[in-house]
């Protein structure tokens, strides 16, 4: 009996658990989309951090050193992992080794997300936490609950900006919301106190260096998350507009959401911080259709009617929303995470524009059904505040693009060989259609970077290409024949 005894401590002794781990403020990110680039960081006193995981407890995908970087308190270091892609709509289980303590820490587990060509996906948007740690447990629980693709977080997650106790307090809060959601952050003016320091705590896609503005596609939609704190940089502006006439004309894009923390419209404590920036953000967005606009910055809980100021004028909500030239805009302030609520002004001078305010701590659901789109708020009851749908059925664009993703999602024709890659890949595409077809590569900002036509004479379409030559990260292919286009991404290494 002692000798079996000894065998099983033996065996399970790579997963003994210590008490004292110093292993915590476990985060999910990503470099790209929900599945590719998808990236987990964790905060630790040690100096060598690993990882296993797998899609079963064996951790079959194996051990993997984890990448270090220094965190914002003496002696503790942030550690991270990016993943290859990862398989979607399924359990990852996975295990940290801690470094300082010399033991694995217990099993946990994480579900991706649904494949990113997918055309019903859902996600989460709230902000502005700040000082408030009780209240922040109890909504970004209720978001957790949601178990949504992914989360957009507006910014404040602090009063100060500049404190390493601020940033644990925020942490502890929300751990069990930061451990089970994959979240897109955008900086907050109080965040922007030490931009650094924000920056350097998440894993995010990044546009020419940086974090703090960025895009990713996912589903039959564009992300496009923004620094509001730098609106006046000339370098954003044109990105954000290259980025938007690129989405424009991507037939494959049927929803445009921007995300960014101060808000163009509202009847709270902050009406008019954004009003400089209308002729040059808001036109872009009113020149390319968004459809969807995420706040925070305000405390409390707002939605605007229809607004296009191409279409009409200061003062006036045009009749619909929509993404055609007549149609408007929908923006929607959820920034009641935690922080002091703010008190509506009535006579303030964007009261024409708001169709919802509520005083309360809130969050908002947003489910995409191909080109259906149901917003929802609720407040820290669970209790719901308000309720859109936005639909896009029977435009040209959705007739000719959502039938065809909704098929993708039970199967993709495009498969890619290797991806990741370092930099020559063969795509095959297997479809019935023959004839000529159009191959386009696009970089994370949506860019064109080749744009090929071949002839398509069988079932199946073999290519071949080498990005060698182009800057690291996430790009898509597409696929276009007639009214169909097929997409897939990859990584380049």
């Amino acid at each position: 009996m002692k000798k079996i005894l000894f065998l099983l401590f033996f065996a399970g002794g790579l997963y003994q658990v210590n008490a004292a781990t110093t292993i915590n403020q476990v985060r999910w990110g990503s470099s790209g989309d929900p599945l590719n680039g998808l990236t987990v960081t964790w905060s630790n006193t040690g100096t060598a951090d690993s990882i296993q995981w797998g899609y079963t407890t064996s951790y079959e995908k194996g051990k993997f050193p984890a990448v270090k970087r220094a965190g914002y308190t003496s002696g503790t270091s942030f550690f991270k992992y990016v993943f290859p892609t990862v398989t979607a709509t399924t359990t990852l289980y996975y295990s940290f080794y801690d470094s300082k303590g010399k033991t694995w820490n217990p099993p946990a587990t994480f579900m991706t997300s649904p494949p990113v060509n997918t055309s019903s996906f859902s996600f989460c948007a709230l902000g502005d936490c700040r000082d408030y740690p009780s209240t922040l447990t109890t909504v970004s629980n209720l978001v957790t609950a949601r178990k949504s693709s992914l989360v957009l977080f507006n910014g404040d997650l602090t009063l100060l900006g500049t404190s390493a106790s601020e940033y644990n307090t925020f942490f502890t809060a929300a751990s069990a919301f930061l451990a089970n959601n994959l979240v897109y952050h955008v900086m907050g003016n109080h965040d922007n106190s030490n931009s650094s320091m924000f920056s350097n705590l998440w894993d995010l896609p990044q546009t020419g260096g940086t974090n703090l503005y960025y895009s990713f596609r996912y589903g039959n939609a564009i992300f496009i998350s923004l620094n509001s704190n730098d609106a006046g940089n000339a370098t954003q502006l044109t990105w954000l507009q290259n980025t938007l006439s690129a989405a424009a004309s991507d037939p494959s894009i049927t929803w445009k959401i921007v995300s960014f923390h101060h808000a163009f419209f509202n009847t709270g404590s902050h009406t008019g911080d954004m009003d400089s920036y209308r002729s040059t953000w808001w036109k872009a967005f009113d020149d390319y259709g968004v459809d969807m606009v995420f706040n925070g910055h305000d405390h409390n809980y707002q939605r605007t009617y229809p607004i296009n100021l191409n279409a009409g004028s200061v003062g006036t909500p045009v009749a619909k929303y929509g993404s055609t030239s007549t149609e408007g805009r929908c923006q929607v302030i959820s920034g009641g995470a935690g922080a002091g609520l703010y008190s509506q002004n009535t006579g303030s001078s964007d009261a024409w524009s708001i169709n919802v305010f509520n005083k309360t701590y809130n969050y908002t659901s947003v489910t995409v059904t191909g080109c259906k789109v149901k917003i929802i708020a609720y407040d820290q009851n669970n209790v719901l505040i308000d309720s859109l749908t936005l639909d896009k059925s029977g435009t040209s664009a959705c007739v000719a693009t959502g039938v065809q993703e909704l098929k993708q999602v039970k199967s993709n024709p495009i498969s890619i060989t290797p991806n990741p890659l370092e930099g020559s890949f063969t795509m095959h595409y297997d479809s019935e259609q023959t004839g000529e077809a159009t191959i386009k590569i696009y970089d994370v900002a949506g860019k064109v970077v080749i744009s090929e036509k071949v002839i398509k004479s069988t079932n199946n379409l073999e290519y071949h290409y080498d990005l060698s030559g182009h800057a690291k990260g996430m790009y898509s292919i597409s696929v276009i024949m007639g009214n169909r286009k097929e997409s897939a991404t990859m990584i380049l290494k």
